[in-house]
C-alpha cells in the first residue's frame, strides 16, 4: 500500500494504529512506512500527540514513544463495541507485514486462510518482547488446564493460523517450542531477561512441509472433477507449502480428511494425499 500520498487525517490514523498494534512509535518506522522525511514525520508526531494527550509516553532510552494503558483501555472498547477504526486487520494492510513463508517475512506472519479477534495490548506487548528478544511472563489457559497457570515464554513469532492469533515460542516449563493462542493468554508481564533460545532453533517452524492436496477418493467422478475445478484449476491436486508447525491447523481449517475410509464426504470433500509423508507434523500418535 502506497502511503506517501494519504490526506493528513488518514495519516494521523495510520500513525494510531501503528502505536497501538506494535505498543511504540518511533521516528525511523514511520519514516520507512510512510515514505515522508524525518521532519514532517516529527511534526506528524506532535499532531498525533496534540490530538491524544494521553497515548503515547516518551522512552528516552529507546528514543521512541511507548503506548500507555489508557490508551490501550480506550482502543479496547472502542473495538469491542465496533466503533474504532483502529483495528487489527486495518493495520496489517498498511504495516509492511508479509504474508507467511515470503521472503523477508518479519516476526509477524500472516497464514492466509483465516481471522481472529485479538487484544491489542497482549499483541504489542509480544511484537515488543519479539522485537527486544526477551523473556514474557504470563498466565496460560488451555483446554488441558482451563485454569490460568504460570509460563516463561521466549517468543519468536506471531502469526495467524486458521480462526486465531498464536504465539510461537520456546517455554522455559516445558522445554520445548510451542503455540500459544492469543485469547487464552490471561496475564502477560514483559521481563528484563534476554531470551536464549532463537527462531533457528525451532524445527516445527523452520520446516517447509509440502503437502499434497487431494479431492476426497470417496466422491462421485462428477463431484471429484466438480471439486477440481473449483479448488485446483482443473488440476489432480494442489500441492501446499506451509511450515510444519501450521500444518495441523491448516488441515483443521480446510477440513482436510487424514483417513479417507473414515473421514467422508459430504463432510469432507478434500484430503491430503500423502500423509504418510507429513504424518509426523500432525497431532497424531
Amino acid at each position: 500500500m502506497k502511503l506517501e500520498n494519504l490526506i493528513e487525517k488518514d495519516r494521523h490514523k495510520v500513525i494510531r494504529r501503528m502505536a497501538l498494534w506494535e505498543g511504540r512509535l518511533s521516528r525511523g518506522r514511520l519514516m520507512s512506512v510512510l515514505s515522508l522525511s524525518g521532519i514532517r514525520v516529527s511534526q506528524l508526531l506532535r499532531e498525533v500527540r496534540e490530538e491524544n494527550p494521553d497515548w503515547l509516553e516518551w522512552d528516552s532510552k529507546s528514543k521512541s514513544y511507548f503506548v500507555t494503558p489508557a490508551a490501550y483501555k480506550k482502543a479496547q472498547a472502542e473495538l469491542k463495541a465496533g466503533t474504532s477504526d483502529l483495528s487489527l486487520a486495518a493495520y496489517l494492510a498498511e504495516a509492511d507485514i508479509h504474508a507467511d513463508l515470503a521472503p523477508g517475512a518479519g516476526p509477524v506472519a500472516v497464514a492466509p486462510w483465516g481471522f481472529s479477534q485479538v487484544n491489542p495490548h497482549v499483541f504489542s506487548r509480544i511484537r515488543l518482547t519479539i522485537e527486544q528478544g526477551m523473556r514474557l511472563k504470563l498466565e496460560y489457559r488451555s483446554m488441558r488446564t482451563p485454569d490460568p497457570h504460570p509460563r516463561t515464554v521466549e517468543p519468536h513469532s506471531l502469526v495467524q493460523a486458521g480462526r486465531r492469533w498464536h504465539m510461537r515460542g520456546y517455554c522455559l516449563e516445558t522445554g520445548d517450542f510451542q503455540d500459544f493462542v492469543l485469547g487464552r493468554i490471561a496475564k502477560l508481564t514483559m521481563m528484563d531477561q534476554k531470551a536464549e533460545s532463537t527462531v533457528e532453533q525451532d524445527t516445527k517452524w523452520n520446516a517447509v512441509v509440502k503437502v499434497r492436496i487431494q479431492a476426497h477418493p470417496k466422491l462421485t467422478p462428477g463431484q471429484q472433477d466438480l471439486v477440481r475445478s473449483e479448488y485446483f484449476d482443473g488440476t489432480v491436486a494442489r500441492v501446499h507449502s506451509c511450515r510444519g508447525a501450521l500444518l495441523p491447523y491448516l488441515v483443521q481449517e480446510l477440513r482436510l480428511a487424514l483417513d479417507v475410509t473414515k473421514e467422508l464426504p459430504p463432510e469432507y470433500q478434500l484430503a491430503v494425499e500423502n500423509v504418510e509423508e507429513v504424518r509426523k507434523w500432525l497431532f497424531l500418535a
